[in-house]
């Protein structure tokens, strides 16, 4: 146990170097690459492959480097459970770059946060891993998506055991690089091509704010001596270390403004905003369903939004040193995102679109929490959110695969019978996300709605209101998709028990982690009793208050609303009692406004268009005219009059004699006009 713990530096380093691997096999020249059985006669394509390339390998190499680090995950829980007296963190470090006074370092740190982010990576990727195998078995690049699976996983988990904000902003930018190869991982479809582009330029977008925030935070901290007195007396820790926040918030509300410490809290959230999928830099996340649905699983369950939410509970002490404008922006970006993303999702006919909404708002929800203070109800949503939401993925992916491709939910229906364990499965995680019936999802969504409710009661109001068109919206996509009588063309294959297998572990952890982790069971501590120990319970609401909250008004009136979307949704899609077309003339303006998704790409096309494509057409023009007009014209100049020259040098004698008498003559009469002049 004690050796996992010691060697936590080594989980990032599994999938690297399972990465590396991958790519070296597939580089290497033949004879070095190729196992002894290969060069026989074999016409099996995969007998064609680099042996590191092959799918086996490839399979083995990227799985086995995640359950390597779920078993430190597991280890880091064991030592999390002994802490009985506090959790002490644990954080190591490695001198990495020194200029003057300034010591750049490398390093790990172990605490509560990273013990919940570590299992959840880990835990979920390596089921989507093996969901893989099946959904991209007959893929020409299974060996490549492997690697980028495994490059993606030590960005990620890089990022989860970031000992400071330096580093954390290394691995931050490795996980946009490792997104954008997966989104665009079938890069001959255009759509996937541009996809992963919008994913990366939109994303570049929050992480210059985040840069920014970094670059003044250090700028001011370091100048000032703070950090040369703090690690003299910490020399273990590094430059922007978590644990160096919570005195380092204070030392800087001390000496500078309120609103600058504002805006270097609202700059470090861009960040999140762009990860997490937030108004305004959510446009991204939609189009990313045109990856591969097993990285669309990973990016909106365990790893890419997730690490928006988790940023924030880093930079926790920064963000609740500023209660009049870092927190309040934060909780107003998380309501419009949660209302923004629920009713663009009623209109999706897309099922991995309607779960990208889906994935949207349910992070609003998370930031939501964040920006009220309630630390631990944000954390534990995001998750219980983890596993649902991947299983609710990865059986869209079944329904995908089974469908021949085939992603329209008015095409299909009718499916319960022919895929009952993922039909099943999908039920299970949409009464989770709904938040009904004690799941996982009314433990972790409820704590915030309580929290809500206790802080500012509009919020409530509307926080409530989306909690109830999430329930609407996922039951549609379940009686679109399950229920009724097939619509579609496509012949419906059986389901992969590799598919199927992860879905049915899924499962478990979606019912049962939110009461297993509510205090109120087994005799086991609340999520939060780890959470919010040491530093943070001072910034944090208290989790029992919270849960004590639920079983009143709160609880009761979560399930009503819950309970009336289901009913709706039935009404609507599985009895048919309503008839939607009739609703969409009724509240057109509405619908076409959730429709064109509140029209925020149109708005951003325009801008492109209008503003940007007209600046860059005019400092072309600019750039054409001027700048070229004044080097092409000097360039003119000189070849004419070298033009001119040429011509009188024609290599003959005579010329030459010619010219030169006629110079003279030139020169001497001018010489005798100015003479008599004179």
């Amino acid at each position: 146990m004690d050796w996992f713990i010691q060697t936590l530096w080594l989980v990032p380093i599994y999938p690297l170097v399972a990465f590396l691997l991958i790519s070296l096999g597939r580089a290497l020249p033949k004879p070095l690459a190729y196992d002894a059985s290969e060069g026989h006669g074999h016409t099996d394509a995969s007998e064609a492959l680099p042996l590191l390339a092959k799918k086996e390998v490839a399979f083995a190499l990227t799985s086995g480097a995640t359950l390597m680090g779920l078993v430190h995950a597991i280890a880091s829980i064991g030592w999390l459970f002994n802490q009985h007296n506090g959790v002490v963190a644990i954080e190591k470090n490695w001198q990495w770059l020194q200029a003057g006074d300034l010591v750049l370092k490398l390093g790990t740190l172990l605490d509560a946060n990273t013990v919940m982010m570590l299992f959840v990576v880990t835990f979920i990727s390596l089921f989507i891993q093996i969901y893989t195998h099946g959904y991209m078995n007959h893929d020409k690049g299974y060996a490549k998506f492997f690697g980028y699976l495994a490059l993606f996983n030590f960005s990620m988990l890089g990022l989860v055991l970031s000992s400071n904000l330096i580093q954390t902003y290394m691995f931050w930018e490795l996980v946009g690089v490792s997104s954008y190869l997966l989104i665009g991982f079938w890069f001959h479809k255009p759509a996937a091509a541009a996809a992963s582009m919008k994913a990366f330029l939109v994303n570049r977008v929050g992480d210059f704010g985040f840069l920014l925030g970094i670059l003044l935070l250090l700028g001011i901290t370091f100048t000032s001596g703070f950090w040369h007195d703090y690690l003299s007396i910490n020399p273990d820790q590094a430059l922007l270390s978590f644990q160096g926040f919570m005195p380092m918030v204070g030392a800087l509300a001390k000496g500078i403004p309120a609103w600058l410490l504002g805006l270097i809290g609202i700059l470090v959230f861009m960040g999140s905003m762009a990860k997490s999928a937030q108004v305004p830099l959510h446009t991204w996340l939609p189009d990313a369903m045109e990856g591969p649905t097993p990285i669309s699983a990973l990016i909106h369950a365990a790893t890419m939004v997730a690490a928006g939410v988790y940023l924030i509970a880093r930079v926790f002490p920064l963000v609740a040193a500023s209660t009049d404008i870092t927190m309040p922006f934060i909780t107003i970006i998380g309501v419009i995102t949660a209302i923004v993303g629920a009713t663009i999702a009623v209109t999706q006919t897309d099922i991995k679109k309607a779960l990208a909404y889906s994935t949207m708002s349910q992070l609003g929800f998370m930031v939501t929490a964040m920006g009220l203070g309630a630390y631990t109800a944000g954390l534990f949503h995001l998750f219980t959110h983890a596993f649902f939401k991947a299983m609710l993925f990865l059986g869209s992916g079944s329904v995908i695969h089974a469908c021949e491709g085939e992603q329209d939910m008015r095409k299909m229906g009718g499916l319960l019978k022919k895929l009952p364990v993922t039909g099943i499965t999908y039920l299970i995680g949409t009464v989770a996300i709904s938040g009904l019936f004690w799941t996982s999802g009314f433990w972790s969504k409820d704590e915030i709605l309580a929290a809500a409710a206790h802080q500012h009661p509009v919020i409530y109001i509307l926080l409530s209101a989306t909690a109830g068109l999430t329930s609407f919206y996922m039951f549609r996509t379940f009686f679109m998709t399950f229920m009724g009588t097939y619509r579609g063309e496509a012949h419906v294959h059986k389901e992969d028990p590799v598919m199927t297998a992860p879905l049915a572990v899924l499962a478990v952890p979606s019912l049962l982690i939110g009461v297993l982790l509510s205090g109120f069971a087994f005799g086991l501590p609340a999520f939060g009793h780890y959470i919010t120990h040491g530093l943070m319970s001072e910034l944090s609401h208290h989790p029992h208050s919270l849960l004590d909250a639920m079983f009143n008004k709160v609880g009761n009136a979560s399930q009503m609303v819950g309970l009336t979307g289901l009913v709706l949704a039935f009404a609507v899609y599985g009895m048919k009692l309503i008839n939607t077309d009739t609703v969409k003339r009724v509240l057109a303006w509405p619908y076409e406004l959730f429709r064109n998704k509140w029209f925020f790409d149109d708005v951003y096309q325009g801008l492109v268009e209008g503003g940007f494509m007209l600046i860059a057409q005019m400092s072309s023009t600019f750039d054409k005219v001027v700048i070229d007009g004044v080097v092409n014209g000097v360039g003119c100049i000189t070849s004419g009059t070298g033009g001119l020259i040429r011509r009188l040098q024609t290599g003959r004698i005579q010329t030459y004699v010619t010219v030169l008498g006629l110079s003279v003559l030139a020169l001497v009469v001018t010489y005798q006009v100015l003479m008599v002049k004179g």
